[in-house]
């Protein structure tokens, strides 16, 4: 499963470089080149930290439960 997962993330993240990355080549203005450059590395660092998170917390994700019960319910 973390295979596939891992796969996943990195075909989303080619996916989404690879049309930025072709921008640098077409004649714009350097500031959009910038943005763009900057955007790419931000975009990298978000998944680094992101995988390290999930790798860090693999046991602790998973689904949340509430105690939706008001106070005078009682138990059960």
């Amino acid at each position: 499963m973390n295979r596939n997962l891992a796969a996943t993330a990195i075909g989303l993240l080619v996916a989404l470089a690879l049309p930025l990355f072709a921008e640098f080549f077409e004649p714009r203005a350097l500031g959009w080149d910038l943005f763009l450059g900057l955007f790419l590395i931000a975009l990298i660092a978000a998944a680094l930290q992101l995988r390290r998170f999930f790798a860090a917390h693999a046991g602790e994700l998973g689904e949340a439960r509430f105690d939706t019960r008001n106070e005078g319910d009682g138990r059960g």
